[in-house]
């Protein structure tokens, strides 16, 4: 055997019975609360249901796009159901296609599939294929948005949460949706617990729709970037949102080991500031997530696998 290999077998022995050691003085190993500057922030333990960190939890503030999670949640419920099918073609109607903000060129009286409106709503966040899922879904975005306050009582949402639209735009009358930022991350949950599959297409950083070969990138920089305060290990989802009034906001979620964890931040200043405040509580959520041996057990072996994949031992 190899030096480099023989050096691989020991080392995993000697993490693991240092860890374990650790947890048999302290099973609870805590870092100092983070400092987020957000107008509302939390961050949950995704199996447990438990709030790790919070601030202004409870407080309703528009979400931007943010609202898409539930957009996202019913349509997927609809397929789920044999409503709508991914390789279903709609119609792309004037209200869709006259749709502001962050969008796709979409052109009135073409077909789409509802496979290629989804990945343009979830990913680049785009709100002419969010309205135009929403009229295929109920006839009218009007309708649609009834859909989505019915779900968030049936959901265990609050009642501060109400939606005016699917996209999280202000509507006609510079109304918002307001959501608070627990029920985003309640939300959040229910959606991957439901729907783990939503997490093949948030984790991707582009994609090329079959419509015109449209390509298409993620708002969701974390996936992008080289910049060391914004990238954190196992992150894979899940979904921006910005308006003048809401600010910046971001819904994120990761995994390590056997831990996921979701985490929300609303109202920053900066498109990056989000991703750098999100980064924050990540890091303090899995240090704080209540720990197990079988979680000590599991996140090393990830991390030492992580480590030898880097060819860094």
């Amino acid at each position: 055997m190899s030096k480099t290999k023989k050096n691989k077998v020991y080392i995993l022995p000697v993490m693991l019975a240092a860890l374990f050691s650790m947890f048999a003085l302290n099973p609870l190993l805590f870092m100092n609360e983070p400092i987020v500057d957000a107008s509302a922030a939390i961050v949950m333990d995704a199996t447990s249901g438990d709030v790790l960190y919070s601030k202004n939890e409870n407080v309703p503030l528009a979400p931007a796009s943010m609202s898409k999670l539930m957009t996202e949640y019913i349509i997927l419920e609809e397929i789920e159901r044999g409503n709508v099918s991914w390789d279903e073609y709609v119609v792309i109607s004037e209200t869709a296609a006259s749709t502001g903000g962050a969008s796709i060129p979409l052109m009135e009286g073409e077909r789409i599939s509802v496979q290629d409106l989804f990945y343009a709503m979830v990913m680049p966040s785009a709100n002419n294929a969010t309205v135009l899922l929403a009229e295929h879904i109920a006839g009218s975005e009007e309708e649609f948005t009834k859909l989505m306050n019915e779900k968030a009582r049936s959901l265990g949402l609050s009642d501060e949460t109400n939606f005016v639209n699917a996209t999280g735009l202000p509507n006609e009358i510079s109304q918002q949706s307001t959501m608070t930022a627990h029920d985003v991350a309640s939300l959040s949950i229910q959606l991957l617990d439901r729907f783990p599959e939503v997490l093949e297409i948030t984790q991707l950083s582009n994609y090329q729709l079959s419509y015109h070969n449209t390509y298409i990138t993620t708002t969701n920089a974390m996936l992008l970037s080289d910049n060391p305060k914004i990238l954190f290990d196992g992150l894979d989802g899940l979904k921006t949102g910005y308006t003048g009034e809401a600010g910046y906001c971001f819904a994120g979620t990761a995994k390590q080991g056997d831990k996921r964890i979701v985490s929300v931040i609303m109202g920053t200043s900066t498109t990056d500031q989000r991703f750098v405040e999100t980064r924050k509580l990540m890091a303090y959520g899995f240090e704080n997530a209540p720990v197990t041996l079988e979680h000590i057990v599991n996140t090393t072996i990830y991390k030492f696998k992580t480590v030898l994949e880097s060819k860094l031992i």
